[in-house]
């Protein structure tokens, strides 16, 4: 079976990353489905979480995977 892992905001559940396509033998073929795993991350996409500007990093806020915001690891 062939898997995509996409990350989502844990809040909002805004995409945050869609990975590639892990493929199997059968990919391609007719009938075949790509099973999506869905990873949670951070809090809030920033439309989202500009609602709420009493929270920060350290009340309740997760650090991001680093995937797209470029920050490598997750500063504080």
């Amino acid at each position: 079976m062939c898997y995509q892992v996409v990350e989502r905001y844990a809040v909002c559940r805004c995409l945050y990353h869609k990975h590639a396509i892990d493929p199997c033998a059968v990919y391609g073929q007719s009938g075949h489905t790509v099973q999506e795993k869905t990873v949670l991350v951070g809090y809030a996409c920033g439309i989202h979480s500009s609602h709420r500007p009493e929270v920060g990093y350290g009340m309740g806020v997760l650090p991001d995977s680093g995937y797209e915001s470029g920050v490598y690891p997750p500063t504080r």
